[in-house]
């Protein structure tokens, strides 16, 4: 039985799992984010996950969020994340591992918003491009970062 029949179905589908990966990643990456050694890259993380808070209420506002799965490809990177901090030592060494995570995150995010950003118009297509150009933007500060931090291993 197909579910997705349409291009409206399949925009609808994409805002889905995009809400649902913004809610899990502004729920759980603050946890990641609180065993980072470098303050920037603190901060950072703390804003990137106010961020997809951000996102997932306007998400929320195009009214086509309700009712998706889980998102799993997002569940996966954060749980990664997550042993990545029971199982690296802490300092440098902890904080490349994250920053790899969260890129994988960024990376995973942006391409999902170009799916959307291809199937909307109008008005939703301008509130995603901006999503998915504030999300390479992101990736280009985690790699400055990553960078820095890298070096000190």
């Amino acid at each position: 039985m197909v579910d997705t029949d349409t291009h409206d179905a399949l925009l609808t589908t994409c805002i889905q799992d995009l809400f649902a990966g913004e809610k899990l990643l502004a729920a759980r990456l603050p946890a990641v984010a609180a065993h980072a050694c470098d303050a920037e890259l603190r901060a950072k993380l703390t804003r990137i996950a106010a961020d997809a808070g951000e996102r997932a209420l306007a998400l929320g506002q195009t009214g086509r969020h309700a009712g998706g799965p889980p998102n799993l490809w997002m569940a996966g990177i954060l749980d990664d994340s997550e042993r990545d901090v029971r199982s690296t030592a802490a300092g440098p060494l902890l904080d490349t591992a994250m920053i790899g995570a969260v890129r994988k995150a960024v990376s995973a995010d942006r391409v999902s918003y170009e799916t959307a950003v291809a199937l909307a118009e109008n008005e939703l297509r301008a509130v995603l491009e901006k999503m998915r150009n504030a999300l390479v933007a992101t990736d280009g500060q985690l790699a400055v970062l990553l960078a820095r931090v890298a070096a000190a291993v």
